[in-house]
């Protein structure tokens, strides 16, 4: 006999602490001060110059193909799934 599947029972609770764990450990730590930190020298600087970010590759013929039949695949898949009745698997 299958064990039941809980989602929220018994697991719901910590996994939800756990998403706040960071904060918490946050609120203990010391945080240095930052005034007075920064030189005058450093604030009478400039801005730097930005430059533009290198683009993405384009696609080959080749990748764009192979791409279009990954997308028809998991499409097909998808469609399969959700063809599923959930209610006859239990």
């Amino acid at each position: 006999m299958p064990l039941p599947l809980r989602i929220r029972g018994d697991y719901g609770a910590p996994m939800r602490l756990t998403a706040l764990l960071p904060f918490a450990l946050s609120a203990c730590a010391t945080f240095p001060a930052l005034e007075g930190t920064i030189s005058d020298a450093a604030r009478q600087a400039p801005y730097p110059d930005l430059t533009a970010a290198p683009l993405a590759p384009v696609a080959t013929d080749a990748e764009e193909d192979m791409l279009t039949s990954r997308i028809a695949a998991l499409q097909a898949r998808a469609a399969r799934i959700r063809r599923i009745n959930i209610g006859a698997l239990q």
